[in-house]
């Protein structure tokens, strides 16, 4: 059963909105409309990662589909508006730019937001100069209430390596990738 505690902006309910517009100004005023509706829908389902296919095939998500007005946008467009928010920064296909374009990483908060709320998430907790697992700073209880925690572990990678690249933290692998993190004075 689709959330409706969601509210939808009117285009939602506009028929033209699910079909690719043939004028390329009226197309750059779709791809911000729809940009802004899935970010917006997104971050109030904290939804990091989007399965293209999925979500536009029947009943795949109310997001992309009004059956009330009987439209769902097309995988395709979908295709194009998600390659457009990686132009924009706001999204990133799962298998880089040169792999298949089915799933995509959402930004509804940039790699660097959540790299800043994690940084100060360390310094209000006194963590620097400790090493913190992936699974504390995404479920553990100091991170519970914090907007990243249950983040998707990919997005938490991006964000760590935002804190690395800075110099603030280092990213400590295991045997089966990723295991934590040190942070930092």
């Amino acid at each position: 059963m689709p959330d409706t505690s969601f509210e939808f902006p009117l285009m939602h309910g506009f028929p033209p909105f699910y079909t690719r517009q043939p004028t390329e100004a009226t197309w750059e005023s779709q791809i911000g409309q729809w940009s802004q509706v899935i970010l917006n829908y997104a971050r109030h389902h904290r939804i990091f990662k989007l399965d293209l296919q999925q979500s536009t095939s029947p009943g795949g998500s109310d997001l992309f589909e009004n059956t009330k007005i009987k439209r769902r946008l097309s995988f395709e467009t979908l295709q194009e508006i998600i390659q457009a928010m990686t132009v924009q920064g706001t999204a990133e296909w799962e298998h880089g730019p040169k792999g298949p374009k089915d799933h995509a990483y959402i930004f509804w908060r940039r790699p660097e937001e959540w790299a800043t709320l994690i940084w100060e998430w360390v310094n209000t907790n006194g963590l620097n100069n400790t090493v913190v697992t992936l699974y504390e700073i995404t479920e553990g209880d100091l991170s519970e209430g914090q907007e990243f925690y249950g983040i998707d572990s990919q997005v938490l990678i991006m964000a760590i390596k935002v804190l690395v690249k800075r110099g603030d933290a280092q990213l400590l692998e295991g045997n089966e990738g990723y295991m934590g993190v040190k942070f930092f004075g």
